[in-house]
């Protein structure tokens, strides 16, 4: 009998270790595929390149859903405003026609307010004509934030 019990015991003690060690490796390669899957769809994602003279403005946040996200390059002179014939075109009513625009002076980037009515702000503060940009600098518009990279 004491054998009986003691080869039962150790049949236990295997089959609880082999189930957690069944586990563990469900749970590592369903880890796997799953992060394998966000990796391969985030390479497929790319940042458009830019050239060297190139600098982007980025939208990080918006009201419309199809603005969120966008990056949009330009070279010499991006227009922001709520007419059609801005780069940027922002449909809301505390945006003007022709808002503010962004261009490109030697080296560095300038933005300047067109005289809108509802200002626009640089890192938070009202911009009073035109200030130099900085990577990173943030920029809202209305209701839309956006961030200029170099």
């Amino acid at each position: 009998m004491a054998v009986t019990a003691v080869f039962l015991k150790g049949i236990r003690v295997v089959l609880e270790y082999g189930m957690l060690l069944w586990l563990l490796w469900f749970t590592v390669t369903l880890a796997r595929r799953l992060f394998g899957a966000v990796r391969k769809a985030d390479k497929r994602i790319k940042k458009p390149e830019t050239k060297p003279a190139e600098a982007v403005v980025a939208v990080l946040e918006a009201p419309e859903k199809e603005l969120m996200g966008k990056r949009f390059a330009f070279e010499k002179q991006l227009l922001i405003g709520r007419g059609n014939d801005n780069h940027i075109v922002i449909p809301e009513g505390y945006v003007s026609h022709r808002h503010a625009q962004i261009y490109r002076h030697g080296n560095q980037y300038v933005i300047e307010d067109l005289g809108s009515i509802n200002h626009t702000y640089v890192n938070g503060q009202i911009l009073e004509g035109r200030a130099y940009l900085r990577p990173g600098d943030k920029i809202r518009i209305g209701l839309v934030t956006l961030r200029f990279e170099r």
